[in-house]
């Protein structure tokens, strides 16, 4: 009897496993889903890349897992841009020619994402964006086929730093200092667009223009501390000039002088390793894309432990962007019932998000996705050792961004 029971377990299991390795066979056959990502791997960004690759293939792993898309795997092909809008574009171009990718994602570097934008407009093809966070990609050179799902630079570096101060301060005399580039001068005209609406008596008294890259900001700190302001507004200052930046400010003292707002400085991957005692924006109002600890939706922490259990380092906002768009594309391509590009650019249009920092619809009007902006006061507190936004609020929903009618009054400028 004994005997029998083992011959018919070891019949049971031998069919299980050829049913098993049948399917996988079937499933392996099946042409996978291509999805083109182009990124900063390498250099002084590749940080972002890295997450941004992360995040893609830890969703397309989850996906992949539960029988993928209508029957067919998803793959990502990853590639370098180099933060060159030159390199990028040649990538994005052999991503799609050569290896016939079904849709584009990612970018960094606002010249690269408009590089790629203007090709996926005249090849047709559907690009989303992770990260690039320039306003006029999705606004005034907005087109069919380029989307954005993360914020822009109007919640992010204006209209969220612009509300936060008004709430929290409402300073009338308020200096600005901001790398002399395209998105620092939007940054403060985006800011002031909104401060002025909330402050009406409050003005910038001076607005600094350092070159992008500078590292010495010595004698704008120095002018900084005469001006009188209540308040200094650091516009699109960040990465590497935002630490040099800081930690000059903090020598003089600046921090304890003046109110700070500092735009993105709220970002993780700026001050992840900044302990205890080392200079960072003390008590500044700081914008965050992502801040994993306050979020309280079961999924945000299995993403942000599995993301750091891979790499070593907590998610960027980036690397939950890219998570975020492998689904809205599974969703899109399911509904749809087809990878046709024109038929998911019309579900995409108007698309709510089922996400793990909420619900997020992508607007018909400009293909921007309606991304909360989170905010908060810089401290230290004892549930992560480094430096983070405490008194966490969350800017949501249009308010927050240009409105359609602001674009469409761009686009005919």
């Amino acid at each position: 009897m004994r005997s029998n029971g083992r011959k018919i377990l070891c019949m049971v299991s031998g069919a299980l496993l050829v049913f098993a390795l049948l399917t996988t066979f079937a499933y392996a056959d099946k042409e996978a889903i291509l999805v083109g990502h182009v990124h900063s791997m390498s250099g002084a960004m590749s940080m972002y890349g890295i997450s941004c690759a992360t995040g893609g293939e830890i969703a397309i792993e989850e996906i992949n897992a539960a029988g993928g898309v209508l029957g067919r795997p998803l793959k990502q092909i990853t590639r370098d841009d180099m933060l060159s809008p030159e390199v990028g574009l040649r990538e994005a171009k052999d991503l799609v020619i050569n290896k016939k990718v079904h849709f584009l994602t990612g970018t960094i570097s606002s010249a690269v994402g408009q590089a790629i934008s203007q090709y996926a407009k005249e090849a047709k093809v559907l690009f989303i964006i992770n990260i690039s966070q320039s306003s006029r990609t999705t606004e005034e050179l907005g087109h069919r086929y380029v989307f954005r799902i993360d914020t822009n630079a109007v919640p992010y570096f204006g209209y969220g730093p612009a509300l936060a101060l008004a709430e929290k301060w409402a300073d009338k005399k308020v200096i600005s200092l901001g790398f002399d580039y395209e998105m620092g001068h939007n940054g403060l005209r985006m800011f002031k667009e909104k401060y002025f609406e909330l402050v009406p008596d409050a003005k910038i008294i001076d607005a600094l223009w350092p070159p992008l890259g500078t590292t010495d900001f010595t004698p704008y700190i120095t002018k900084m501390l005469v001006s009188g302001a209540d308040c200094f507004f650091l516009s699109c200052v960040y990465g590497g000039g935002e630490l040099a930046f800081t930690k000059q400010a903090w020598s003089f003292g600046l921090y304890d002088k003046m109110h700070a707002v500092q735009p993105c400085a709220g970002d993780v991957e700026t001050w992840s390793k900044v302990k205890k005692g080392e200079p960072y924006p003390k008590g500044a109002l700081a914008t965050c894309r992502y801040p994993f600890w306050a979020i309280e939706d079961p999924r945000n922490k299995k993403f942000a432990e599995e993301h750091h259990k891979r790499v070593g380092f907590w998610p960027s906002y980036g690397g939950m962007n890219q998570y975020f768009i492998i689904y809205a594309l599974k969703d899109a391509i399911e509904k749809a019932g087809t990878v046709e590009t024109e038929k998911i650019i019309d579900v995409l249009k108007g698309m709510e998000l089922n996400t793990f920092v909420g619900k997020v619809r992508i607007r018909e009007c400009d293909n921007q996705a309606m991304m909360p902006t989170w905010y908060g006061i810089m401290d230290f507190t004892p549930d992560l050792p480094f430096p983070h936004i405490t008194e966490v609020k969350a800017l949501v929903g249009e308010s927050a961004y240009h409105s359609c009618a602001q674009i469409k009054e761009l686009r005919g400028k």
